[in-house]
């Protein structure tokens, strides 16, 4: 009989790792609370990182035209020596009182987990961004739909089949972990910053890793997968079979909490304040932002929902934090 699960403690916890949900876990830790942050992926970063990480965006304040994945990297490194801890692979489904807190059960990479909060700040955008099902003919005993550890597939001969940034990405990083890698695409082009693109024509030139493209995927077989390459089969061995067609959200695994959901959008007072007392909500989420589903009014609301917790969990805090220029971090 296995040991009975031991909650982790937290005294606020940030449901999505999107830029709300980021900024909320900034602005509570810089207030000296200890925060938890749950993503559904094995990235943060939400929309900007999944869907499109190398196009601009021009609505975040003081980066002009700023790739979406260099805000992500610039708001998690905001984080630096603050007491905030990202959970990656880890799916929030469940809220439960716990005292005068909450208790929210979720899904990670190693099983179910608990986590006893002071407050809880849901940031969940459109929903979990969780992979597109894959749809191909055949069988093969290893074909994954996200972006895995590259340390799994060391050595193993993989086949990538996506135009997607993710693609790109995963191409790189697992042909530099030691992965015999293969990239394919319905169409000539892929998608990623320009220096991934740059890396990726390096490496296909110094034989890294082998590009076929354009390439349609007609089934996966035992040991591989059948193409044509050029209007011409090919069979490409491959031991694991990647296909990554992006992501679809998925909001039902927060929908049966109990906050009087508008469709997608969840009621909100003064300060993200929810019908559940300690339980707030900023970003696309939040009924109050309407359709504004705007990456600036995002951040604003995450701010104001932030402090609102942290006076919650403390009530020695004050709402209003005051000036950062005034603080100094320790």
């Amino acid at each position: 009989m296995s040991a009975p699960l031991t909650p982790e403690h937290a005294d606020v916890l940030v449901v999505g790792a999107g830029p709300a949900g980021l900024h909320a876990a900034f602005y509570a830790a810089w207030r000296g609370l200890n925060v938890t942050v749950l993503e559904a992926r094995h990235e943060p970063g939400g929309q900007l990182t999944a869907l499109y990480p190398d196009r601009r965006v021009y609505d975040v304040p003081g980066l002009p035209a700023t790739p979406a994945a260099d805000v992500i990297a610039a708001l998690v490194r905001q984080l630096d020596g603050l007491p905030a801890q990202l959970h990656l692979n880890t799916l929030a489904r469940t809220l439960q009182p716990d005292g005068d807190g909450w208790q929210v059960g979720a899904i990670g990479p190693h099983g179910p987990q608990h986590y006893r909060v002071g407050a809880v700040i849901l940031t969940a955008g459109l929903g979990a961004l969780l992979p597109r099902e894959a749809r191909v003919p055949g069988t093969h005993p290893d074909v994954r739909t996200d972006v895995p550890d590259p340390a799994d597939l060391v050595g193993r001969r993989v086949l990538i089949v996506g135009g997607v940034p993710q693609a790109t990405r995963a191409a790189l990083e697992l042909a530099q972990a030691g992965a015999q890698v293969t990239l394919t695409h319905r169409r000539a082009g892929f998608r990623g910053s320009p220096a991934e693109l740059d890396a990726l024509k390096a490496a296909q030139a110094g034989g890294q890793l082998t590009v076929l493209a354009p390439a349609v995927l007609l089934n996966v077989t035992p040991t591989g997968a059948a193409l044509t390459v050029d209007g011409q089969p090919r069979d490409v061995p491959a031991d694991t079979v990647l296909i990554l067609n992006g992501y679809l959200p998925d909001l039902t695994p927060v929908q049966g909490w109990p906050l009087d959901w508008q469709g997608e959008y969840v009621p909100d007072g003064t300060g993200g304040r929810t019908t559940l007392s300690g339980v707030f909500v900023a970003g696309d989420l939040a009924a109050s932002g309407q359709d504004f589903k705007l990456i600036s009014v995002g951040l604003a609301q995450a701010a104001v929902a932030a402090n609102h917790a942290a006076h919650h969990v403390r009530p020695d805090l004050r709402v209003r934090p005051g000036h950062s220029s005034e603080k100094r971090l320790s």
